[in-house]
């Protein structure tokens, strides 16, 4: 008995040291105040009448710096506190261990109220200094920034006056930089505004001046006459006014030219500002060029090459809440009036609430936003990101701090304080002001940290790296490898609560650190870059202090080699453009670089040589046609449907109509706008024909065309679709029309030709589908323009030989009720010389109509449901079988990818008021949502007010109980893939899907065009973008073109610069013939046509 007993106990010993074992330890520790001697709070002081109904960043908290002020090889670190005398720094003696010797160095500060800290070496002696920014002259705040010069003994010196840098007024942070390449460093002073943020004035306010709110820029003249900082920001071309909430500021060349540029990013409705360094002492503000759309609260930044690419990305952070709780009770993105008062009245860029990841596309010539696509798009209310590698794996990650102690945007708060202010104006107790704080609800959140793949994407790892659990308010943060270890640590300063030590316990992997020693002032060696090189991959750094949000982090750059023994080189470019390459190095050390062994001039134009250009823009084709859309507004109508589908212009048709060896276009125009026939003339230009002809039908909006012999004469007619999504019932502007080309380019329009098709329509595609020697006609139709969802029947047209065209029966072609057809193409799937259909749509499956001898067999290919708009047939990877290229919504979207679990859309008339509903939900974690918010939901069923008095009883509900059984009885559509994707054909009508790789699937794909790329590889040409979405989800602008091409089943990216900044809605891309060769036609919403050669043009 002893034994067996004995037995079972050391069963249970194993299996619990067993799981012990299996357990995971956090990536990073807390660690106790008791462990680091850190007892430093950043404690909110009660003050009658200032709180953040007075001051509106009163809960913004302090910031952190981290670096050696002691030059002992281990990094310090200073925090700030929104209450005078407060601010704390901490002398690091090792393993974890810190001294406060805030008032022996004399660095506690004066101001009543520190926001921002930079670290850096303002005099160029070789000792950090400490710069610290005030909030001053604004409610009774005293105090000015303040410089304490490092005097090499552990104590400091206040010298803000001496060296001019003594302002005060908003400041919330500070970066020092040379901007001008004199060697020593500049500093730009990042204010904030104090004005009501409801004053949205015209943008030309920029250029005013505001004594405490504009930004400053000052020329380091301590080595001139001057002595002391110069304010050069009007001649620099510095934005001064009180327009900008300045939030983040991040430094770095974002163009690879050598001069180091501007990121500023504002609160509020002003666009962040984009300074380009133009390298004669001057910038130029240029954010509207390159950059699509911005974070609308834009609070920190950083920059940093994310995906290896040797290129500058940036993020930017906002208050976008992931928890659907929280998500649909915040106030947010205007409504669609406000915002396009905003951008077309008033000038402003758009914006959205949510984090901004800005992928650079080369040398800062565009950038294309992927926050949604990447997955960092939502971290609540955010203050500081900043990329680092983290786990040493080589890619970068991606820490996120977030809280605040109150949230005022809450929209049963709005609400509340909206009334409580009616009584207040009627009274003159300040208890109401007791009131509106004690009401405001908690914002509680915790740090974020994101693992990067080195790619395009990142994951939420807070939970497992250890900080998923932490609720409170983290403002300020810095990262340092405190310890040496060759892992990065981090400090976070937070309100009301002690600051957080987070200590990386990161497995051992592999790592250098580099050292940088600069001559002349420029000790520390900032705006330096290293390009470390290992087993044919590259990583890029560029030496900054300023980081995040109101914080600085140790300069020395910190890379993770993961398993790679040695480092293969290393390219070192100083700030003076001299260089170095140290080769075959060890890893696991701190390595000291000296700028006094560089040598050489750097040749960015050779090392950062644009990419390869196979698309070459063509100005010598002239047309002065433009695509017009009218002005309509889809949500008037159905306030629920997911996006508008009145803009689905132009098409373009091409045919070599007048016999003359040059192809011409018909351009489809919007409603009002009529369809135009251009020819093209043997010089390269097109002129105007038959403008009488197509003027007659201007009420109608063309949606798509096709050239094609409809009366057997061997001349191309033209038959033109309509719809628009803006008429209904039997008007005549939905009526398609049939042209008949009279041989010499000259067109009439037949009369009783066509069936009378009262259909909001989107495509037509023509083959002989009975062998009978005529062209017959597939007419797609979209949707009920006052009732989406509903499945609609498309047409099949058969052509009699005489250019008569009648609807063929069901029995040939089973379309009744097939769906919301967007595109569509006959092709010969299965080689058997009968032309088959391929057509797909909105909330529908790709779909394969094979056509047996005249009759055709529907084949739906498995598990694609999706938002598809366009399809195109060819052999893409070349084994003689047709496959297809499906354009769809892509994945750079709120809708969670469609990944998880399908997007639904549940269609009926559910408050039974006449009118077709729409609820669409999405799922997160596992648990299906509604999409929109209350107020939306409330405007198509106002009955949901009875039901959800307040925002929080609507917020966090499951879609099966949103809605009182609404939905239950509705069987919903779903969307099972949003991604574009190539469907191999295996020759026989069968298909493997395949997504298209995340390059591709920024924006929504609207067209396809096959273009020869050099060494006989065939390419393909996507063209998309979509705007017509409400603010909440926000624009698709993040890739208008796209090239790639496909080896067997691999899909390769090419990043063409002459394509990758182009800002177009593309709907349409053909090839037309011309005197020169052939030319590709690209065809933008509300855009004149754009001209394409794959040579370069003459």
């Amino acid at each position: 008995m002893p034994s067996k007993g004995l037995s079972f106990l050391s069963c249970i010993a194993f299996v619990l040291l067993f799981n012990s074992c299996e357990k995971k330890s956090s990536l990073f520790t807390s660690l106790s105040a008791s462990k680091t001697n850190i007892h430093f709070a950043n404690n909110l002081e009660k003050r009658d009448l200032f709180s953040i109904l007075y001051y509106l960043y009163y809960y913004n908290g302090g910031g952190v710096a981290t670096g050696d002020i002691n030059n002992d090889g281990l990094p310090d670190i200073y925090f700030t506190a929104n209450s005078k005398g407060h601010n704390k720094l901490y002398l690091n003696k090792g393993n974890f261990q810190f001294e406060d010797i805030t008032d022996k160095a004399g660095v506690a500060g004066n101001s009543d109220w520190c926001s921002g800290v930079t670290m850096a070496d303002v005099n160029g002696d070789g000792n950090l200094d400490i710069y610290v920014s005030a909030v001053a002259n604004h409610h009774g705040l005293q105090g000015r920034n303040e410089l304490f010069i490092n005097n090499g003994n552990g104590t400091f010196t206040e010298s803000a006056a001496k060296y001019g840098l003594d302002f005060s007024g908003f400041t919330t942070q500070a970066a020092f930089f040379d901007y001008d390449h004199d060697g020593d460093l500049d500093c730009y002073i990042l204010n904030q505004s104090h004005q009501p943020n409801q004053n949205i004035v015209d943008t030309i306010n920029r250029r005013k001046f505001d004594k405490y709110a504009g930004d400053r820029l000052y020329r380091n003249d301590m080595n001139t006459p001057a002595g002391k900082f110069t304010d050069v920001s009007a001649s620099a071309g510095i934005y001064q006014s009180s327009l900008g909430y300045g939030l983040g500021i991040a430094i770095a060349d974002m163009n690879n030219d050598g001069w180091d540029d501007i990121y500023i990013g504002n609160d509020f409705h002003e666009n962040d500002y984009y300074y380009v360094n133009n390298g004669n002492g001057s910038f130029t503000e240029s954010g509207s060029k390159v950059f699509n759309h911005y974070s609308r609260f834009s609070m920190g930044n950083d920059i940093a090459d994310y995906n290896n690419d040797g290129q500058p990305d940036l993020v930017t952070v906002d208050m976008l809440p992931k928890d659907e709780k929280v998500l649909k009770t915040y106030g947010s993105d205007e409504n669609a009036d406000i915002y396009k008062l905003k951008i077309l009245r008033n000038g402003y860029q758009y914006q959205y609430s949510k984090n901004c990841l800005q992928r650079n596309n080369g040398n800062g010539a565009s950038f294309s936003e992927t926050a949604l696509l990447s997955g960092v798009s939502a971290t609540d209310w955010s203050w500081c990101p900043l990329f680092a590698d983290f786990d040493n794996d080589g890619s970068k990650d991606l820490f996120v701090s977030s809280g605040i102690v109150k949230r005022p945007v809450d929209l049963d708060y709005v609400k509340f304080v909206s009334n409580l202010y009616m009584h207040k104006a009627l009274n003159t107790s300040d208890k109401y002001d007791d009131m509106a704080l004690e009401k405001m609800p908690d914002g509680s959140s915790h740090p974020f940290l994101f693992k990067g793949d080195g790619q395009n994407y990142f994951k939420d790892v807070s939970d497992d790296w250890g900080t998923g659990k932490m609720k409170g308010y983290y403002n300020g943060s810095s990262y340092a490898d405190l310890d040496n270890d060759g892992n990065l640590d981090l400090v976070i300063n937070c309100i009301d609560a002690p600051a957080v030590i987070l200590k990386n316990n990161a497995p051992r992997k592999n790592y250098i650190t580099l050292a940088l020693q600069g001559d002349g002032l420029n000790r520390m060696g900032l705006g330096t870059k290293a390009y470390v090189f290992v087993n044919g991959k590259m990583q890029y750094q560029q030496v900054m202090a300023t980081r995040g949000f109101q914080s600085s982090s140790d300069t020395r750059l910190h890379f993770g080699l993961d398993s790679a023994a040695r480092v293969d080189s290393l390219l070192i470019v100083w700030p003076d453009q001299k260089w170095q390459v140290l080769k075959n190095l060890k890893t696991n050390q701190i390595l000291h670089i000296q700028q006094k062994e560089a040598a050489g001039h750097f040749d960015y134009n050779r090392f950062f040589p644009p990419p390869p250009s196979y698309l070459f823009p063509i100005t010598s084709l002239v047309t002065n046609w433009q695509h017009k859309e009218n002005d309509f507004e889809d949500y008037n109508v159905q306030y629920l449907i997911p996006h508008a589908e009145s803009t689905r212009g132009p098409k373009i048709a091409v045919a070599d109509v007048n016999g003359d060896g040059l192809d011409d276009m018909y351009a489809c125009g919007a409603k009002g706008q009529p369809g135009t026939l251009l020819l093209q003339k043997p010089g390269g230009s097109f002129i105007t024909s038959d403008t009488a002809v197509f003027k007659q039908d201007a009420a109608s909006e063309d949606v798509d065309a096709i050239f094609f012999d409809a009366n057997g004469d061997k001349k191309p007619d033209l038959y033109v679709v309509s719809g628009g999504n803006e008429y209904t019932g039997n008007d005549p502007a939905l009526l398609d029309r049939l042209y008949i080309n009279d041989g010499k380019g000259h067109f009439a329009r037949t009369a009783n030709a066509l069936p009378d098709l009262f259909q909001n329509k989107s495509c037509v595609s023509a083959a002989d589908i009975d062998h009978d020697g005529d062209m017959d006609l597939f007419v797609g139709n979209l949707a009920n323009a006052k009732a989406y969802g509903i499945p609609q029947t498309s047409e099949l047209l058969l052509n009699d030989g005489k250019g008569n065209f009648k609807v063929a029966d069901n029995g040939i072609m089973p379309l009744l009720n097939i769906g919301m057809v967007t595109t569509a193409i006959f092709t010969d799937i299965n080689h058997d010389g009968w032309s088959d259909l391929l057509l797909a749509g909105e909330w529908m499956p790709i779909t394969v109509f094979t056509n047996n001898h005249g009759k055709f067999v529907k084949t739906e290919i498995p598990h694609t449901t999706g938002w598809w708009q366009n399809i195109f047939a060819d052999d893409v990877n070349g084994d003689g079988k047709m496959d297809i290229l499906a354009g769809n919504w892509g994945w750079n979207n709120k809708f969670e990818d469609g990944k998880n679990s399908p997007v639904k859309l549940y269609v009926a008339d559910f408050d039974k008021n006449g009118q077709t509903d729409q609820l669409l939900s999405y799922t997160k974690d596992g648990i299906e949502y509604p999409f929109l918010a209350k107020d939306e939901m409330e405007k198509a069923l106002p009955v949901l007010k009875k039901h959800y008095l307040l925002y929080a009883d609507y917020a966090g509900l499951p879609m099966k109980d949103a809605f009182y059984g609404f939905a239950e009885t509705v069987k919903p559509l779903e969307a099972e893939r949003l991604g574009s994707a190539v469907c191999f054909g295996d020759g026989n009508g069968g298909f493997t899907v395949k997504d298209l790789q995340a390059n591709l699937q920024l924006a929504p794909i609207f067209s396809f065009q096959k273009i020869g790329l050099p060494n006989n590889i065939s390419g393909y040409l996507a063209g998309g973008n979509f705007f017509d979405v409400i603010p909440y989800e926000g624009r698709y602008d993040a890739q208008a073109l796209a090239l790639f091409s496909i080896n067997k089943q691999q899909v390769h990216y090419f990043n063409d610069p002459n394509i990758s900044g182009l800002k177009e809605q593309v709907r349409d891309i053909k090839w037309i013939k011309t005197g020169a060769g052939p030319v590709l036609v690209v065809a933008g919403n509300n855009s004149p046509l754009k001209f394409y050669s794959l040579t370069t043009p003459k």
